[in-house]
């Protein structure tokens, strides 16, 4: 457990290893989820511990659903307060505790231990439902062809675990056909790898809660926003131009934040065949990272400029025009194009319940595809500040 007082983090104090993490359910409880063609089926157990069947591909680099898991416009300007008094009701105050250095700014880390050493289970991957932890109820909706886990990517190291041994993989496409070398003067219109349909059409809908609109304000300003639409405002203006969800594949999670926490943040990575040939254009793959919380509904994961993550995002340090970037070598992503690892941080309330969704998709049609690399969920002490996305 880590206690940190704000905002100059005067202190760091350890704590038995047995009081850092919170316990798991009273009683046994068994989830079944996903939808599609893959899923994954989760009992948790009074102990905190956590068993997983289910899956259609047993590769693994794919999900094979066995381990240890559960399951337009322009940006507007807003400024975000965390809103609640850390260890009291969970209810926003429109107060931020730790505007000081009183004695109500105090935050408490839970400890955490990897556990995904050796898994499949893309939840433990990212650093959620470890032994003696918080437990989640997770989830997954798509292929179960498009779920994976990796522990590398590429020759130099760039893309290896940020937390642990392994980190989650969501592809619209096979996640199998990332270790697909590219071939010489492959084809930038029709790519021979990752360059699959995965079988799914949402229309011009995504899974609830996620809603493409943008809020008609600043959910930070008013709270009676929370709730109507896309808080952030960057979905709508690519999602519209796209027309359709082709191909959607995500992981969920829903839990309760523990108490004297206020933020969370994750890491990930961002890659995608539609670049070059498709820069730019309508046919344009989107990750999304949505949070529904007491105090925000929307994307938290997008660029300093208001763009989603994709190929128009401010983020995407390496495209491999020549074909010889070591970060994609051996890759179905030679020629291609992705970002360095990347954190969104979000605040929230204690003790509140909250969902959040990691989701990819093609945009206007089935083909030529997109991934994201994600790991490394923790709970953090940041006091107050809007959503944001920076290097890892």
């Amino acid at each position: 457990m880590r206690m940190f007082s704000y905002p100059r983090l005067a202190h760091l104090l350890i704590l038995a290893p047995g009081l850092g993490a919170c316990g798991g359910p009273e009683e046994e409880e068994s989830v079944s989820v996903g939808s599609g063609i893959g899923s994954i089926t989760v009992t948790v157990s009074a102990s905190g511990t956590a068993s997983a069947s289910g899956g259609s591909d047993s590769d693994s680099e794919g999900s094979s659903g066995s381990g240890s898991g559960a399951s337009d416009g322009d940006l507007p300007e807003f400024k975000y307060d965390v809103g609640a008094v850390p260890g009291g009701s969970g209810d926003p105050t429109g107060v931020d505790p730790c505007e000081d250095t009183g004695p109500d700014c105090v935050c408490t880390i839970p400890d955490h231990v990897p556990c995904d050493n050796g898994t499949s289970d893309p939840f433990l991957a990212m650093g959620l439902n470890c032994p003696g932890e918080l437990q989640v109820q997770a989830s997954t909706m798509g292929n179960g062809a498009g779920i994976g886990v990796r522990s590398n990517f590429g020759a130099n190291g760039t893309f290896n675990p940020r937390e642990g041994s392994v980190y989650a993989v969501i592809g619209s496409g096979l996640v199998a056909d990332l270790n697909q070398v590219t071939p010489q003067n492959d084809s930038n219109a029709g790519p021979t790898h990752c360059n699959d349909s995965l079988g799914i059409s949402l229309g011009a809908n995504l899974p609830a809660p996620l809603k493409p609109n943008a809020v008609g304000g600043d959910c930070t300003q008013n709270p009676g926003l929370v709730g109507t639409g896309d808080c952030s405002g960057t979905i709508q203006g690519q999602f519209s131009q796209g027309g359709a969800a082709f191909d959607y594949t995500e992981l969920r999670f829903v839990l309760q934040v523990p108490t004297d926490v206020t933020s969370f943040s994750y890491d990930f990575a961002f890659f995608s065949v539609e670049w070059p040939y498709y820069y730019g254009s309508q046919y344009n793959d989107m990750y999304v990272g949505w949070l529904e919380s007491e105090l925000w509904t929307g994307n938290i994961s997008f660029d300093q400029n208001g763009n989603p993550i994709s190929l128009n995002a401010g983020f995407l340090d390496f495209q491999d025009q020549g074909g010889n970037l070591p970060e994609f070598a051996g890759t179905c992503m030679r020629q291609h194009a992705g970002t360095n690892w990347l954190k969104s941080t979000v605040g929230v309330t204690p003790n509140e319940q909250i969902t959040v969704v990691f989701a990819i998709f093609d945009l206007s049609d089935p083909i030529l595809d997109s991934y994201a690399f994600i790991d490394n969920f923790q709970w953090g002490c940041e006091p107050s500040g809007k959503p944001q996305t920076i290097p890892s």
